[in-house]
């Protein structure tokens, strides 16, 4: 099973004195940047060693986070953060995996004459695959000393994912997730005094590379002393002390240690003691995590008056306000050192004093150059923005305008807003003449109510150009006319889209524009996509189409014909053509002697160019089977009677020759034509008597058929 865990850390540390100072520079990374720190990356290999090669900080393993509202980590649930009042921290590593290691470093140098602690406060979470301990992830925090060459052993430790770490709680996230909430580790730096100190931070996945490590860091910039409260002003008859939250146990004690006073983070001790009193703390982590540590803190009564005076209540807008404002702490002393927080003790920072997006009650601790402090509520009131509802306004033509003003396009909105119009959504581009808008586009309303909270909403503002229309003028048709085609407004505008109307009003449409069928006068509407729109007029002429009749002729027997000439029944005024299809695109050019039975088309056309097609059933009936009739005798003996040899025939036949042979083969007579009759002679002189043979060859030209016959015939005399 594949378990998570996260190394989720938010350091803070406290460089401690017996006077304060500056910090080391963005050593909290309040800067937003990685500046002055030193960044890493590298890979554990199998056997656990850890490789890093320094670099310039690589987005997604070495990432400055800003603090927001309500921003966890994905799986402990902790705020990504750190919750010391700081505005930045700074993730380190990632939830990938690949045996990828990092780490960021930062050097500083520890004051002469100075006594310094360390405190980090962390959380833990890990991701466990049970594998052995050399192989987990892990994270690891450590004060290295650069003279020495060795590491400070308080300021070093190492979690390694475990599940039975104690005081590690099971995460909601699901899996074997377990972390452990936020605790302090101490470190005692006596006598590093004048020496170069190195914090380094290490995350790495497992050996494996299949599970991950990462870790939240940040440290704190306040590098006074922990313990707060130590000085009082004239005036004060209680002194209250508190040191950095979550240790395990805390001990006050009076000097001589004779005396436990208290045992949280607090100590509340009234009436004030006198000026130079000294407290001792001592502080005692949880089991190895940290060195146990004793702090002191002395006294100090002052003489002067500290005044605060905060506002009872601040109003605003729900997108925030900021508690630094002058106003609020109006008729304060003088050159006061404000900070903010959440509760009363000022344990809880609040991270963005200048940008509270949540209404409650809040506190402003000062403090004077002395170290006296105040601290006093502030109830915050926020109120939501102001709803607008926008209805844009209808599409218009040029040189048409639109008004923004018009109460109809914020219809709805609350009431006692005040509006301005503007060209930007940011509102900082004005828009000067709001009701007279000739140009399309996106603008902008803000409303502002009494409050001064304010919402910006856009609107649609559209302003069609004018529409360049062409209609054809005067249309004419045969029978009807179609209105549609793109002819007629040729040379518009592309784009538009036209509707038919009878009238100039254009609220008659017509049901058939593609069809009109009456002369007269109608009307074309174009429209753009903008809603514009014009309307103009075309003059119709609708003529009738020409009037004959085509009866179908009677059938004939092949080769007879048919002339189409003889069966149209119409006016001499009306022109005819003949035509092979209905169309009338194939010519037929013998239509006065049709041989083919089909049905074939007159088309007249009158004086308007208007036309009329009419079919025709044409009927050609075939001829018999070509049959020859030939006498067996014949006498050519000149007595007028049977003096010629001739054949007849049925059908149709077309001869390619006709010949008469002797009964030696010797040929006699020859013709291609059958009204050519033999008379009985060969070259001139008659033939003897006998019998002759006949040979013929034809085609039957209506079947497209070869035809031969023979015979043969006796000449007598």
């Amino acid at each position: 099973m594949k378990i998570y865990s996260i190394l989720l850390a938010c350091f803070y540390l406290m460089l401690i004195k017996a006077s304060a100072q500056n910090c080391p520079e963005n050593i909290g990374f309040e800067d937003g940047t990685f500046k002055n720190w030193q960044s890493y990356i590298g890979n554990i290999d199998r056997t656990g060693n850890i490789t890093v090669t320094q670099s310039t900080a690589v987005s997604g393993r070495h990432t400055v986070i800003k603090y927001a509202s309500n921003q966890l980590d994905p799986y402990g649930k902790f705020p990504m953060t750190c919750p010391n009042g700081s505005l930045y921290s700074m993730k380190l590593g990632n939830d990938g995996t690949g045996m990828q290691a990092e780490r960021v470093s930062y050097t500083f140098t520890v004051p002469n004459n100075q006594t310094y602690s360390i405190i980090y406060n962390y959380a833990v979470v890990f991701q466990n695959p049970d594998h052995a301990e050399y192989e987990q992830p892990k994270f690891t925090a450590r004060v290295f000393d650069v003279a020495s060459n060795k590491y400070v052993s308080c300021g070093s430790f190492e979690f390694v994912a475990s599940s039975g770490l104690p005081g590690f709680q099971q995460s909601a996230a699901g899996g074997s997730v377990f972390y452990k909430p936020w605790a302090p580790i101490t470190i005692n730096l006596f006598g590093y005094a004048g020496k170069t100190l190195r914090l380094e931070f290490t995350t790495n996945d497992c050996t494996r590379g299949g599970h991950f490590g990462y870790a939240y860091i940040d440290v704190n910039e306040n590098c006074a002393s922990p313990i707060t409260g130590n000085t009082y002003c004239a005036g004060n008859s209680v002194l209250k002390m508190s040191a950095p939250a979550g240790f395990k146990e805390y001990y006050w004690y009076d000097e001589s240690f004779s005396t436990v006073l208290g045992n949280s983070n607090n100590l509340t001790i009234s009436p004030a003691p006198p000026n130079g009193t000294r407290y001792a703390l001592r502080i005692v982590p949880y089991p190895g995590l940290g060195c146990e540590d004793t702090l002191y803190t002395t006294v100090n009564a002052l003489q002067e008056v500290l005044k605060l005076q905060v506002q009872d209540t601040l109003k605003g807008c729900a997108s925030g306000v900021s508690l630094k404002a002058d106003e609020l702490t109006a008729g304060s002393s003088p050159n006061l050192r404000f900070t903010y927080f959440t509760d009363p003790d000022a344990e809880n920072y609040v991270p963005d004093p200048a940008n509270i997006t949540a209404s409650g009650t809040y506190y402003i601790k000062a403090e004077n150059a002395g170290g006296c402090t105040d601290i006093k509520p502030i109830y915050v009131d926020l109120r939501n923005s102001p709803s607008i509802i926008i209805t844009n306004p209808d599409p218009v033509c040029y040189p048409d305008k639109v008004d923004l003003t018009q109460p109809k396009i914020t219809a709805g909105t609350t009431f006692a807003l005040t509006y301005s119009y503007w060209k930007d959504a940011e509102a900082t581009i004005p828009l000067n003449q709001p009701n007279v808008v000739d140009s399309s586009g996106n603008y902008y309303i803000k409303a502002v109510n009494p409050l001064g909270c304010s919402s910006v909403a856009a609107v649609a503002v559209v302003v069609g150009k004018a529409i360049k229309m062409a209609v054809q003028q005067n249309v004419s048709g045969c029978s009807a006319v179609n209105l549609t085609v793109s002819a007629i407004t040729a040379g518009s505008d592309p784009g538009l889209s036209f509707s038919y109307y009878s009238d100039a009003a254009a609220t008659q449409a017509l049901t058939a524009p593609q069809a009109v069928n009456r002369s007269g006068t109608y009307y074309i509407k174009a429209s753009s996509a903008a809603g514009c729109y014009t309307v103009m007029p075309v003059s119709v002429q609708v003529f009738l189409p020409p009037v004959f009749s085509a009866i179908n002729p009677a059938p004939v027997v092949f080769p007879a014909t048919v002339d189409l000439k003889t069966v149209v029944n119409g006016s001499d005024s009306l022109t005819y053509s003949y035509w092979k299809d209905a169309a009338a695109t194939i010519t037929l050019d013998n239509y006065i002697s049709i041989q083919k039975t089909g049905t074939y088309y007159i088309k007249a056309v009158n004086k308007a160019g208007c036309s009329l097609i009419l079919p025709v059933l044409v009927t050609i009936n075939p001829p018999p089977i070509v049959k020859i009739i030939a006498p067996n005798t014949f006498t050519p003996n000149a007595d007028g009677t049977n003096d010629l040899f001739s054949i007849n025939y049925e059908g149709v036949l077309q001869i390619s020759y006709f010949r008469i042979f002797n009964r030696y083969g010797q040929q006699v007579f020859e013709t291609k034509q059958l009204s050519n009759f033999w008379d009985g002679t060969f070259n001139g002189s008659k033939i003897p008597l006998g019998t002759y043979y006949w040979v013929l060859d034809g085609a039957d030209t209506y079947r497209k058929e070869r035809v031969t016959r023979s015979g043969s015939v006796t000449v007598i005399r």
